[in-house]
């Protein structure tokens, strides 16, 4: 990464007659107002219509329902700060900016990409403009992710070019994926201006925008309100029975033998000896004895906790409670420095990260440090490089109207275990997109190379694939990692999610979903 440049970036907005910016417009020109590598100087009236065709009327109708059903729920953000700032700044003639930002219906025309060195940089949803119906389309309903581009023009490319590209887990219903992706390009366009202050970004590969898609009809509406409908009954049917105590056993767990490059999961043996559902698997191995720390959860889908036992031939022997709280635990991450062992569990519950410290391996643990108090971070990780320097990777949710932490990664140097000197990279967040960002697993180590499991949150599935991505680069600077293994449920007849990898030397164990 560049160093960062000493005058910030000018940003013009561009804006019609009456607009004014709403939830997801005004939370991005808040951010931008607020960082200081950028400067909002102004606005400019766009000549070039941006805004969507018009919809039907089963269309408006099955969004106007489905806003009034979740009102209660999801908390409008508060666009009268950033509206007030735009009606303030000046009105800007040509070459009085470095980027002109296209967040409303209206856009720069050919002739006015004069306006900024450059160029214009606007966001789409599914290639449209509007994200709260891209959801009705037949276009998007068949794809996994919901993708979001950040598209560049300028007077020398003077076509829409893709500099940036995610894409987002749907939730149900169009407006909660709407919503979803709509909070979610913010961290993706502050990204893309920030690689544009520090230089010439290099568009993405392929950098054709997606079309806008097919406006819904009466029929896709159906389809959309049948599926809607199929998911909210079979939602509430797994609440009842959970409340009943009788909660479908959808995660187990499976291990073989293989190294990072060529296990199979079709050839995993599934693991058996324990009487909850076991999920998020970890290895590690004390006094020549391999031992499984996994979540356990009963029937009654209640808080989780974490188990611990021997694992020989394909079963785990006399599992015993390794750690209760009063609130969730997940993600048994266990690691040794030196001579001591440390529990880094998954902790939202208590809204902050908890390293535990082994008193009495493996059952006996003493807090040993927290930090990030007041937010929820999920899948977190430490691990050392080969220089000894200590890194924490994690997944935080930037959120305002709901949680996610599927679609970003985090990374800090860090001390060590104590978590007293926490540095976030410049990068930060370091990898964005629903289908690699989260983790499934700790840093795995072959050959003199860093793997990272992580999870591919698609189809409206949580954990429907597992990747496995190389670190390409990591330094204080620079953080890069590419695909170098995916599954997907085809690669395990019978399941429905691949959710998670631990290895250790040639042994492995990943959870699966019972399909």
């Amino acid at each position: 990464m560049q160093d960062k440049p000493d005058i910030p970036l000018r940003i013009a907005l561009t804006v019609g007659h009456g607009w004014k910016p709403w939830g997801w417009q005004a939370m991005l020109i808040d951010r931008i107002a607020g960082d200081p590598r950028f400067a909002l100087t102004g606005r400019i009236f766009g000549k070039a219509s941006r805004d969507d065709p018009r919809l039907g009327l089963a269309a408006k109708t099955t969004l106007l329902a489905e806003r009034a059903l979740l009102h209660k729920w999801l908390l409008p953000y508060d666009a009268l700060p950033a509206s007030q700032h735009l009606s303030s700044l000046p009105l800007l003639e040509e070459d009085t900016a470095d980027l002109v930002l296209s967040l409303g219906p209206f856009g720069l025309s050919t002739g006015q990409l004069d306006a900024a060195r450059l160029g214009e940089l606007s966001v789409r949803f599914a290639g449209a403009t509007d994200p709260l119906w891209v959801r009705l389309s037949p276009d998007v309903r068949k794809i996994p992710l919901i993708p979001v581009e950040l598209l560049s023009r300028s007077r020398d490319r003077p076509a829409s070019e893709v500099i940036r590209r995610a894409g987002y887990n749907p939730k149900p219903g169009a407006v909660l994926s709407g919503v979803l992706v709509a909070e979610k390009s913010v961290l993706l366009a502050m990204r893309a201006m920030r690689d544009l202050s520090a230089g010439p970004v290099v568009p993405e590969d392929p950098s054709t925008p997606m079309p806008r898609p097919r406006l819904p009809g009466a029929i896709d509406v159906a389809f959309h309100l049948a599926g809607l409908t199929s998911t909210v009954t079979c939602r509430s049917l797994e609440g009842y029975r959970a409340r009943k105590g009788r909660a479908r056993d959808s995660w187990r767990l499976a291990g073989g033998t293989g190294d990072v490059a060529g296990f199979a999961p079709a050839e995993a043996t599934e693991i058996t000896g324990g009487p909850f559902m076991m999920a998020d698997p970890f290895l590690f191995q004390h006094d020549e004895t391999t031992w499984l720390f996994y979540e356990a959860m009963n029937a009654d889908n209640g808080d989780g906790w974490i188990e611990a036992a021997r694992l020989s031939g394909g079963r785990i022997d006399a599992p015993r409670v390794a750690l209760r709280c009063p609130y969730h635990l997940s993600f048994p991450y266990v690691f040794a420095d030196g001579d001591q062992i440390y529990m880094m569990p998954e902790t939202q519950g208590a809204k902050r990260l908890e390293v535990w410290r082994a008193e009495s391996f493996p059952d006996r643990w003493v807090l040993h440090t927290t930090a990030f108090e007041g937010q929820q971070l999920a899948e977190s990780s430490l691990f050392r490089d080969d220089s000894g320097q200590w890194w924490l990777l994690t997944n935080l949710s930037d959120h305002h109207a709901f949680q996610d932490h599927s679609s970003e990664l985090y990374l800090f140097s860090v001390d060590g275990p104590d978590l007293k000197r926490i540095v976030p990279h410049p990068g930060n967040p370091v990898v964005i997109g629903a289908d690699r960002a989260r983790n499934a697993g700790a840093i795995i180590r072959q050959d003199g190379r860093l793997f990272r499991p992580s999870q591919n949150n698609s189809y409206g599935v949580y954990g429907y694939g597992l990747n496995v991505m190389e670190v390409m680069n990591l330094d204080p600077d620079c953080y890069s990692e590419r695909p170098f293994r995916a599954f997907t449920p085809d690669d395990r007849p019978g399941c429905n999610a691949l959710h998670h990898l631990s290895v250790l030397g040639d042994q492995y164990v990943i959870d699966w979903s019972v399909a």
